[in-house]
Order: C-alpha cells, then sequence, then structure tokens
C-alpha cells in the first residue's frame, strides 16, 4: 500500500470566502471537497492523519475545526475515544485554454 502523503499547505480557521477575498480570488475559482478525520492513522497524529487525507491538489484548506475527543460506545469496549477534525479543501479550477483573466 502506498502511504499518502502529508498536505503541506496551509490550513487556516477562516472561512472559505474570507480566504478568497483575502487572495483576491472568487468562490467560483475554487472547487470545495470536505474532509472529515475520525480517529487517525497508526503512528500519526489527527492532525497528521488530517493533513493526508487532504486531496493532492489542493490549494489550502479552510474552516479547519478540532472537534476534540468524541466518547463513543461500542460492542467490545464499554466506551471509545475518537478525536475527530472537519475542514474544506480549496482545489482550483482549471481555467478553459484560451480565457482571458477578467
Amino acid at each position: 500500500m502506498v502511504e499518502k502523503k502529508l498536505f503541506a499547505g496551509e490550513m487556516i480557521n477562516a472561512s472559505a470566502r474570507e480566504y478568497c477575498e483575502s487572495v483576491g480570488a472568487r468562490l467560483s475559482d475554487y472547487e470545495l471537497r470536505g474532509v472529515f478525520m475520525k480517529g487517525g492513522y497508526s503512528g500519526s497524529t489527527i492532525f497528521e492523519s488530517f493533513r493526508r487525507d487532504v486531496p493532492p491538489d489542493a490549494e489550502v484548506v479552510t474552516n479547519v475545526q478540532y472537534l476534540g475527543t468524541v466518547t463513543g460506545e461500542s460492542f467490545f469496549y464499554a466506551a471509545r475515544r475518537l478525536e475527530v477534525v472537519v475542514g474544506t479543501a480549496l482545489i482550483p479550477r482549471r481555467k478553459p485554454s484560451g480565457a482571458s483573466e477578467a
């Protein structure tokens, strides 16, 4: 199994709209994709695991929230603790060839 690379870009707490305004882009310039990590990969912190699940072509991840530890019940354990992180990956849309910057 090939190990996923860690996303090296920024993970920020601002909204996608706020990010776009700060870089002079439009929200429609991006495809938005939700990223959700529950638990994590063995031997990694929850944030390293989250970075592995960010699409490789993402420019930035916005709305990053650490939801802390969630306690759930399972058949084998009285209680199970899971860490949860969510965010929105912004993936630049490809402009059609010959399109002008407006």
